[in-house]
């Protein structure tokens, strides 16, 4: 039983999962603090966007959060309120992050990975990562957006939220990977939180929480005897989950073409090898590690793990879980008679092969996104303890 414990706790481990529902909160609490201090209006701008919600009414005011305002700055009569467009309740929600940035972390947000989303007219396609810039780096600027120069920090090939174009919000990434993203403009434009998840190249658009819906016909589930005009808010250009069942951790969407290849140290077998690979099965990322080395007296033995990568961390840590065999070469008495003679072995030893079931869990750490260090505990044939330790590199 003290042999199996170990592999007990770790299981417990494997199988707990992360939960974002704290960051999933604040995001859409930001999501409508900003249109309440935001006035849609292309008027005001004179700058055209493609929208199918351009310049409707706008459904959240700052007295709907004057309280939560007061608190805040200390005095209501300071709180900025804007007139503009998409851009202009992007830039505003960067720079609430960009001010409260340990309240977002504390909440799950990853360092400092919060991004402008812009798609560009007529290109739903394509979701461009910005980042607005300081005053003493305009120089370093890819393209001026409203009088705001901001510098490209990556592209993505996943289909905008609705189809939207020529339109920008947010992409906030959570410690576990999964990157969020949010919509001020249109949480704005239609009364209700416009956020989720990326997902299989495409923005995946999650059921507001209740509480922050000011419009009585926020998309919610399919039910039946529902309105025809809550039937219309589930665009067939959107995907809908509910948030309530889902851990949000979709370690497929990284587009992260996994191989790995490293050294393996198994006790008494210090020959070895490490190799893992992607497409992903289950969850699962994919290895295999084999390990050669001689017994106590010195007859061959090799140990043979298969198994998957659990990912806990993206790009930070993963859990392996494998099977397999031990097998080794051992003396069985000595050759007699008819064989000895035949073959002139009198004396010689017989030799026959022993297998062991073998089970391991352990953690695997990732360094600067090419480096793996790992460690794992084997339990070899119900009764026998081992480990091993080991280190690699990503391509």
């Amino acid at each position: 039983m003290k042999k199996v414990f170990p592999i007990v706790v770790l299981f417990l481990l494997a199988i707990s999962s992360i939960s974002a529902d704290d960051l999933a909160d604040i995001l859409q609490d930001l999501a409508i603090q900003t249109a309440c201090l935001g006035m849609y209006s292309t008027a005001q701008t004179g700058v055209y966007v493609t929208s199918r919600y351009d310049d409707p009414t706008d459904w959240y005011d700052p007295p709907m959060m004057a309280n939560r305002f007061v608190r805040m700055s200390g005095n209501m009569t300071r709180i900025e309120t804007f007139y503009g467009i998409c851009f202009d309740y992007a830039q505003f929600a960067w720079n609430d992050i960009k001010k409260y940035q340990k309240l977002y972390n504390d909440a799950g947000m990853r360092g400092q990975q919060w991004y402008i989303a812009v798609a560009n007219k007529g290109n739903p396609n394509t979701i461009i990562l910005y980042d607005p810039l300081p005053e003493g780096r305009k120089n370093e600027a890819t393209i001026i957006s409203n009088g705001i120069y901001l510098k490209e920090n990556s592209r993505h090939r996943v289909y905008a939220h609705d189809g939207a174009t020529g339109h920008a919000w947010l992409w906030v990434q959570h410690k576990n990977g999964t990157w969020y993203w949010i919509d001020p403009t249109w949480t704005d434009n239609t009364g209700y939180p416009w956020w989720g998840i990326v997902q299989n190249n495409k923005e995946v658009q999650y059921y507001s929480d209740p509480k922050y819906c000011v419009a009585s016909n926020y998309p919610r589930p399919p039910r039946q005897n529902e309105t025809p005009a809550e039937r219309e808010t589930r665009s067939s250009n959107s995907t809908y989950i509910s948030s309530a069942n889902n851990s949000y951790y979709d370690f497929n969407q990284h587009e992260w073409p996994y191989f790995s290849v490293g050294y393996n140290y198994a006790y008494g077998l210090p020959g070895g090898f490490t190799v893992a690979v992607s497409p992903y099965i289950d969850g699962l990322l994919l290895y295999t590690s084999w390990n050669f080395g001689k017994n106590n007296l010195s007859n061959n033995m090799f140990e043979w793990i298969f198994g998957g990568y659990i990912p806990i961390i993206n790009r930070l840590l993963m859990i392996p879980i494998g099977i397999g065999g031990n097998h080794s070469h051992v003396d069985d008495g000595y050759y007699e008679g008819f064989w000895a003679i035949m073959y002139d072995i009198e004396g010689e030893p017989k030799k026959i092969w022993e297998n062991a079931f073998v089970m391991e869990i352990g953690l695997q750490f990732i360094i600067f996104n090419y480096i793996y260090i790992s460690s794992t505990y084997r339990l070899i044939g119900f009764n026998k303890s081992g480990f091993t330790i080991g280190a690699g590199f990503i391509f």
